[in-house]
């Protein structure tokens, strides 16, 4: 697996800090993930951004591994999944291949999740609201029980038991508001509503800006 200008090594390298943190590497370790920043001036592509955000992702995030999250218990497996870039510019990658059912349109899924920035700041998860899990028809366009268009795309074809990263532009995201009854996960607490909205508001337009949301997909009906 390959991403932008980064090897196999550094991206291994990358994903054994997401499990263990970076703290757990040694010196010489943890000198080659220093130089990464999605700001470097030689980003000059869209696909370029995009391959930087999930990869500096894969790094930036090692705290939601934590214990704190019970989607992430026993951690996900290191695997050699690629990532994976729509035309709608929805990446994605999957942390832990599921072996229940296929999440397919039309199907009402239910899922664990916890949704970031693309540079590794909380925003909110499933955890922080008493585990409740955000359910929703796969290709629903109406009534309550939809997700944002990154999600509803990003999800498909996972398995009961997966763990999948999705990096989702603002332009897939929340664009109806994070009110009650708009497409979802909709955090419950005001400060990450407002997180939602400094992004959608003041930084859709940034190079690089995008939401990083992780689901285990729990139930598929």
């Amino acid at each position: 697996m390959m991403v932008g200008r980064y090897n196999n090594d550094l991206l291994h390298l990358c994903l054994l800090s997401l499990l263990i943190g970076t703290t757990a590497l040694s010196s010489h370790q943890q000198s080659k993930l220093s130089p990464i920043n999605i700001n470097n001036s030689f980003v000059s592509s869209r696909r370029d951004v995009v391959h930087q955000t999930i990869f500096a992702s894969l790094c930036l995030s090692n705290s939601a591994t934590s214990p704190a999250y019970a989607m992430y218990e026993n951690g996900p497996a290191i695997q050699s999944t690629p990532i994976k870039i729509g035309s709608s510019g929805v990446t994605y990658q999957d942390l832990r291949i599921g072996n229940g059912d296929t999440v397919e349109k039309g199907k009402r899924v239910n899922i664990q999740w916890v949704l970031k920035r693309s540079n590794g700041y909380d925003i909110d998860s499933s955890s922080n609201n008493d585990g409740v899990p955000f359910i929703f028809v796969v290709g629903s366009k109406d009534g309550n029980n939809r997700a944002i268009s990154g999600l509803d795309i990003g999800i498909r074809g996972m398995k009961v038991g997966g763990i999948r990263r999705i990096v989702i532009p603002p332009n897939m995201a929340y664009i109806e508001g994070v009110e009650d009854g708009k497409a979802g996960p909709i955090p419950k607490g005001f400060g990450p509503k407002q997180r939602i909205r400094r992004v959608m508001e003041l930084l859709k337009d940034v190079p690089g800006e995008s939401f990083l949301l992780d689901v285990k997909t729990t139930l598929v009906k």
